[in-house]
C-alpha cells in the first residue's frame, strides 16, 4: 500500500460530514512494524507532507483503537490487517467515530468484565438467537410494515430476556451504543467508496445477526452488528435521531424502542431447540480446550507472581474460566508503579475485579537474571526473584 499517495486523510475530511453530522476528527495513526504515520497530531504536525513518520513503539500495539498518545485522542490502525487503502480508508472512519464521542464526552460505555463473565443460559441464547433473526429482517425487509412488524418482535424478545440475565443485557445495550455507531459510519464510507448497492452492503454488513454460534461465542463483536442495524433503522423511520445524540443517558436500543411506541408483551413458554443446546456445549467445550492447549504448549512457561492490577486488556480476544483469564492478544498490567505491556497470549489468574495475583506466560527463551534484574522476553527487565522448579520458572517482583 502506498500511503504517500492515498490521500487516505484528507478524503476522510472532506467526507467526514457525509457519513455522521458535525463529524469532528481527531489524530489518526496507520503503523506497522515499520513505522507510524501520524495525521492531524497537535504535536506532530509537517510541513511538506500530510502526516510525521515516527519509529514504532509499544503504544501500537497490535489492535485498531483509540488511545491517548502524548495526550491527545489518536485512533490507531495496524495496517498488517489489510492489503488495500480502500479497508484501511473505512475502519479509519471507523476508529475516528470513538475519536469523535471521546471528544463529546460519550460516558456510555459497557462494563467490559460483564462482558468477558456473561452466562451462558440456555433461555437467553434461545431469545436472543430469535431476536436477532428479527432485528435482521426488519433491516433487510423492503416493506414498511413489515420492518415495523419484524422490529416489534425484536423488541419482545429482548425485553423477554432481561428476567434470564438481568444486568447483563446492559452490557450488549452499552456496546450497541458506542460501537453500533461507529460500525455504521464505517458502512457509510464502504458505500460511499464502493460500487455496491446500500441494499447489497447492508445484507453484507448485518449477515452477522444470523450467525448464531459466532454471536453466542463473541458476544462483543456480535453487538456492533446488532447496533448497526438499529442505526440504519432509526435512519429509516426516525431521521432525526442523531440529533441530540451525544446528550441523550438512552442507549441506542432504548431510543429505538421509544420511538417504536408498541405494547409489548413478555414471551413466558418457549422451547429450548437443539441447535442452542449444541451451540452451548461446543462453546464451553472449545473454551476449556483452548486453556488446555495453553497449559501444554511448547517453550518456557514462566509465572508471574505478586499483586497486579489489569490497566488495559482487548476485550475482543479475552475468554475467562473459572478464576482466570485468557487474554489472546494482549494485556498491560501495573507491577509496583511501572506499567508493562505483554504482546502475546497470557493466562491470568485474578481474586477480585481488575486485581490479579499471577499470570502465566510462555515464552519462546529462557528468563535469565542479568545485572539484579531479571530479563524476561517481550516484557523487559523487571525487579525480582528467579527460580525454577519442574522445568517451570516463577518470578516474584521485589
Amino acid at each position: 500500500m502506498n500511503i504517500n499517495e492515498s490521500n487516505v486523510f484528507e478524503r476522510i475530511a472532506e467526507n467526514a460530514n457525509l457519513y455522521w453530522p458535525e463529524f469532528q476528527l481527531v489524530a489518526v495513526a496507520l503503523y506497522d512494524q515499520n513505522g507510524v504515520y501520524l495525521y492531524n497530531h497537535p504535536k506532530f504536525l509537517s510541513t511538506d507532507k500530510p502526516y510525521s513518520f515516527l519509529k514504532w513503539n509499544n503504544e501500537f500495539n497490535g489492535i485498531n483503537t483509540l488511545i491517548l498518545y502524548e495526550g491527545y485522542p489518536t485512533a490507531i490502525v495496524n495496517l498488517d490487517y489489510y492489503n488495500e487503502m480502500e479497508s484501511v480508508y473505512s475502519i479509519m472512519v471507523h476508529e475516528l467515530f470513538h475519536g469523535f464521542q471521546y471528544l463529546k464526552e460519550e460516558n456510555r460505555f459497557p462494563d467490559e468484565l460483564a462482558g468477558m463473565n456473561y452466562p451462558m443460559k440456555k433461555e437467553n441464547i434461545e431469545l436472543r438467537n430469535r431476536e436477532r433473526r428479527y432485528l435482521y429482517q426488519a433491516g433487510i425487509s423492503t416493506r414498511r410494515e413489515e420492518k415495523l412488524d419484524n422490529m416489534k418482535k425484536f423488541v419482545e424478545l429482548r425485553e423477554s430476556r432481561r428476567k434470564f440475565i438481568d444486568q447483563y443485557l446492559d452490557f450488549e445495550l452499552f456496546v450497541e451504543t458506542v460501537e453500533g455507531p461507529a460500525f455504521y459510519v464505517e458502512f457509510q464510507a464502504c458505500l460511499h467508496n464502493s460500487n455496491h448497492s446500500y441494499e447489497e452492503l447492508l445484507e453484507t454488513f448485518s449477515k452477522g445477526l444470523i450467525e448464531n454460534k459466532e454471536s453466542s461465542q463473541f458476544l462483543r463483536r456480535s453487538c456492533y452488528r446488532s447496533g448497526f442495524v438499529i442505526c440504519c433503522l432509526l435512519d429509516e423511520f426516525f431521521s432525526d435521531w442523531k440529533e441530540g445524540f451525544f446528550t441523550e443517558e438512552m442507549t441506542l436500543y432504548d431510543i429505538l424502542k421509544e420511538k417504536v411506541k408498541h405494547q409489548y408483551n413478555e414471551i413466558k413458554h418457549f422451547d429450548i431447540s437443539s441447535e442452542t443446546t449444541a451451540i452451548i456445549e461446543e462453546i464451553n467445550s472449545e473454551r476449556k480446550d483452548m486453556f488446555t492447549q495453553f497449559e501444554h504448549k511448547e517453550g518456557y512457561h514462566l509465572y508471574l507472581i505478586g499483586d497486579m492490577e489489569r490497566a488495559a486488556f482487548d476485550p475482543m480476544n479475552a475468554l475467562v474460566g473459572k478464576q482466570r483469564e485468557m487474554h489472546q492478544n494482549f494485556i498491560k498490567i501495573l507491577l509496583n508503579g511501572r506499567e508493562y505491556v505483554i504482546n502475546q497470549p497470557v493466562i491470568a489468574y485474578y481474586n477480585s475485579f481488575n486485581k490479579l495475583d499471577k499470570l502465566h506466560i510462555v515464552l519462546p527463551d529462557k528468563p535469565v537474571n542479568k545485572n539484579g534484574n531479571v530479563s524476561i522476553i517481550g516484557i523487559g527487565d523487571m525487579k525480582g526473584k528467579l527460580s525454577e522448579k519442574d522445568g517451570s520458572y516463577y518470578f516474584r517482583a521485589d
